[in-house]
């Protein structure tokens, strides 16, 4: 979806893309380009059956990470320059095990509240920083890393 110049083309490729999440049956994961800002009439549309990694972040432009049928577990961001097609962006999600599961709507940014270790994002994604931090030439973007616990988890 990088035509930003044509508003219907964004328009109609936001539709299709949603109608292609609706009719999957399985977990699906949308990693995106979208020339559309955050809570855009595109973004809505892509999100109408599909879950954005982190609503939160109001400051993507470009690249995003949405979901269906998968619990949501870490979240990080790593920006370069001003840029943010130039980012990486990293999720980590849990299968569900049956039909009936809840996403995981905790958000935690210390990593000890997080018992799972298989869930703790690199040490070089740095610890939660709020605004930007630096790491080498590359600096942290938007509050991350994220984590998400489950309703019944006890925070540290």
């Amino acid at each position: 979806m990088g035509n930003d110049k044509d508003d219907l083309d964004r328009k109609l490729q936001a539709e299709k893309l949603r109608d292609i999440m609706h009719n999957s049956t399985n977990p699906l994961i949308f990693l995106g380009y979208v020339t559309s800002e955050p809570f855009s009439r595109d973004y809505r549309t892509l999100t109408s059956l599909a879950k954005d990694i982190d609503p939160t972040d109001r400051d993507r432009w470009c690249e995003y990470i949405l979901y269906k049928n998968l619990i949501r577990v870490g979240y990080a961001r790593i920006t370069h320059a001003g840029l943010t097609d130039t980012e990486i962006q990293m999720a980590r999600f849990k299968i569900p095990t049956s039909k009936n599961f809840a996403d995981n709507p905790i958000v935690v940014t210390n990593p000890s509240s997080v018992t799972d270790q298989s869930v703790h994002f690199n040490s070089r994604f740095g610890s939660f920083y709020k605004g930007h931090g630096r790491f080498n030439t590359h600096r942290f973007h938007m509050d991350t890393p994220k984590y998400f616990l489950p309703q019944d988890q006890k925070t540290k």
